[in-house]
């Protein structure tokens, strides 16, 4: 099912309460985002809505590739749970339509974006701003995550195949 020729790159930011989906095109163009909000309740109600919304996205724009932010544990071990079971979910719908999925840290994505580790939320969207083409109106929180999963991957891959096709050097 992956749409291998599309080239389109899936970043998510899972989430039990919010996950953001945003799907990217190269060169810089974020073709659609959007952040499924659950409502509390029982837990396996919200993953369903969750994973319901991303099949339909992946039915309708099947990406080549899919990335996701690893878990990171905070200090509020109950959201990170709901983190882990969203994840969970996210990572199961994907490999049974065969997505490829690429996994990075938070500090990655701040890296790759803004060449600085320890820059803030503010600063991140500034970044992801200068760089991509983003739809009009305001972005939340989780949907601007998944863009810039998604622009990591792309940044990732980009650096990763252009590595793979330079000449190397000789040792004497």
């Amino acid at each position: 099912m992956p749409g291998k020729n599309s080239g389109l790159i899936l970043g998510v930011d899972p989430g039990l309460a919010g996950t953001g989906f945003a799907l990217f095109a190269e060169p810089n163009l974020v073709l659609s985002c959007s952040t499924v909000v659950t409502i509390p309740g029982r837990d396996g109600a919200r993953l369903l809505t969750i994973t319901s919304h991303l099949r339909a996205l992946l039915a309708e724009n099947p990406p080549a590739e899919a990335s996701i932010e690893e878990l990171f544990m905070g200090r509020n071990a109950t959201s990170a749970v709901g983190v882990a079971q969203a994840r969970g979910a996210i990572l199961n719908v994907l490999e049974e339509c065969g997505v490829p999925v690429y996994e990075y840290k938070p500090s990655q994505v701040t890296v790759i974006l803004t060449g600085y580790g320890n820059a803030d939320k503010s600063q991140i969207g500034r970044m992801l701003a200068a760089q991509v083409k983003l739809p009009e109106g305001k972005l939340d929180d989780h949907a601007r995550d998944a863009v810039a999963i998604a622009l990591c991957h792309a940044r990732s891959r980009r650096f990763a195949n252009a590595s793979l096709r330079a000449p190397r050097a000789g040792l004497g």
